[in-house]
């Protein structure tokens, strides 16, 4: 009965977890094919920090670990409409970084009230995006998306 519990609760996550990075992976694909240059105006430009701890009760200790993520957000027009986009890369799955200075690293080309150069899907206006590479992230997802329910099975019967 575990092995069916543990299987339904990593499984479905890994299940979840294929299907966002094959939809993002499609994304990224047909935005990078038909993206045109447009003109955007950045209005936030910073980078977010995050601090998680984990403390290990058996010897009492606390780990933390801060990452940092380029944080972007800018406004342009598509045929006469305004719109707001955050995407950096054409995914919505978002790269972090180690330390602060490689975060800023990413932003420099983007700085508060600068007019740069986006790229957009004129069928997908409200997903324009500033760097036309694609991403490992979706990739990843569908692998591990992949490997997780087998493994939750495999796992499942030591539990």
């Amino acid at each position: 009965m575990a092995r069916i519990i543990a299987f339904l609760i990593f499984g479905g996550f890994g299940v979840f977890m294929f299907v966002y990075g094959a939809r993002q992976f499609l994304l990224q694909r047909r935005l990078l094919r038909n993206a045109v240059p447009i003109s955007a105006v950045i209005t936030h430009s910073e980078v977010f920090s995050s601090t998680s701890s984990n403390t290990d009760r058996r010897v009492g200790r606390s780990n933390s670990t801060t990452t940092h993520r380029p944080d972007v957000r800018f406004r342009y027009e598509v045929g006469g409409q305004s719109y707001e986009s955050d995407l950096l890369h054409p995914n919505s799955i978002v790269v972090t970084h180690a330390s602060r200075e490689a975060a800023a690293e990413v932003l420099k080309p983007y700085p508060l009230n600068a007019t740069v150069r986006a790229l957009v899907d004129p069928a997908l206006p409200d997903k324009a995006f500033l760097v036309a590479e694609a991403g490992a992230g979706p990739k990843v997802f569908m692998i591990v998306g992949a490997v997780l329910p087998p493994l939750a099975w495999w796992v499942g019967q030591w539990i």
